[in-house]
């Protein structure tokens, strides 16, 4: 490896997978460790599917072509903000260089950041010219080869223009927003600091809704259950968003505790927040109801989604040494789940989980002293 190459991978490539760690995790479980096999469906047979699904449907294709711009353009203003640090600005040195070597170089960077998203398409593009889904594949092929080497050509212009910043994305705040309410505290963190955790989390649950109820007649089919899991999953999956935003409450937003602010009060700014947060899941629902939900099945889902949302909160209120210790007790009320769906007593847990929220909530929130150095892995 020369020595261009080493210097742009150990200051771009590195830092980017150590600080994304846990986006990555949280992608592969739910691709993998959450996919299950229960009732004849396994993790062969749901790829497969979601790969079918991509490659037939027009709209599908588009939606999770469309995530994967979402990555590229994190990868860029990652890159972006990198170069922006005073500590890395020895990499202007490698202007120098000849430009199409450098281009080179820095396509290489961004075919190593877009790794995850090319070693999928490598599958994808396998079953799409097996089954003979030939347009299709070579759509997803040909704009993941333009998005990688548009994306090099925009780390070129960044080199060759110093201190130019192009992929800021700046939100236009409501009026509403812009006043100081508790709850628009933790909805700009999650609209600046967490776009791309966010976007992933509600592509996978509103698209697992989408595929999982297709096609389904409720006065026909009864049985929930298995939605209910993979439901469930992506609910969980929230846990690294719902810890993110607590540790941000720790350190930037430690004064609100010590406020003349009613227990009662702060429940329901958290309610408030975490009902915003689930606004793509309900209007999914919405969506397929009555035609593949009844409103009763609709229902449960809301409340069973909200009760888990909330319990994950109020988990918070107990200091983890880490982050895994704390995706220990996501993992086991994913067991949890899963033993309710075979006692058939998912609309009970339901109920626990939100009555379990609410409990410790009020019990542990005055109890609970944050970290002064927490440990986000």
């Amino acid at each position: 490896m020369n020595i261009q190459r080493s210097l742009l991978f150990k200051s771009l490539v590195t830092p980017f997978y150590r600080q994304n760690a846990a986006l990555l995790c949280f992608v592969y479980y739910i691709m993998t460790l959450a996919v299950g096999r229960a009732n004849g469906v396994g993790l062969l047979e749901y790829h497969y599917s979601l790969i079918r699904g991509m490659l037939t449907d027009t709209s599908f294709l588009l939606a999770v072509c469309g995530g994967w711009l979402i990555y590229a353009i994190k990868c860029a203003q990652f890159v972006a903000s990198t170069l922006q640090k005073p500590a890395f600005t020895y990499l202007y040195q490698l202007s120098l260089v000849n430009k199409r070597k450098l281009y080179l170089l820095l396509l290489q960077v961004q075919l190593i950041l877009f790794l995850p998203v090319l070693s999928y398409l490598v599958v994808v593009l396998g079953i799409g010219y097996h089954e003979h889904w030939y347009v299709a594949a070579s759509l997803a092929l040909l704009f993941n080869v333009i998005v990688c080497t548009t994306s090099a050509g925009c780390y070129l212009y960044l080199f060759q223009q110093q201190g130019s910043f192009p992929f800021v994305i700046k939100w236009k705040w409501p009026p509403l927003l812009k006043r100081q309410y508790y709850v628009s505290f933790l909805l700009r963190y999650v609209l600046e600091k967490g776009k791309v955790l966010f976007l992933v989390t509600k592509l996978y649950n509103c698209l697992t809704l989408y595929l999982l109820l297709a096609g389904r007649d409720p006065a026909r089919s009864s049985d929930i259950r298995m939605m209910a899991l993979f439901f469930s999953a992506g609910m969980l999956g929230h846990g690294i968003l719902v810890h993110r935003l607590k540790e941000m409450e720790n350190t930037g937003l430690s004064f609100y505790r010590s406020l003349p602010v009613s227990i009662g009060r702060r429940f329901v700014q958290y309610c408030l927040f975490y009902f915003c947060l689930f606004i793509p899941e309900i209007i999914t629902l919405a969506a397929r109801t009555p035609d593949c939900l009844t409103y009763s099945e609709a229902g449960f889902f809301i409340f069973f989604g909200f009760g888990i949302l909330l319990l994950l909160n109020s988990l918070q209120l107990y200091n983890y040494l880490n982050l895994k210790n704390y995706l220990v007790n996501v993992a086991q009320l994913f067991f949890a789940v899963i033993i309710a769906m075979v006692v058939r007593q998912l609309y009970a847990l339901s109920l626990l989980f939100f009555i379990l929220a609410i409990i410790l909530f009020f019990q542990r929130y005055y109890r609970f002293e944050p970290q002064q150095n927490p440990d986000l892995l």
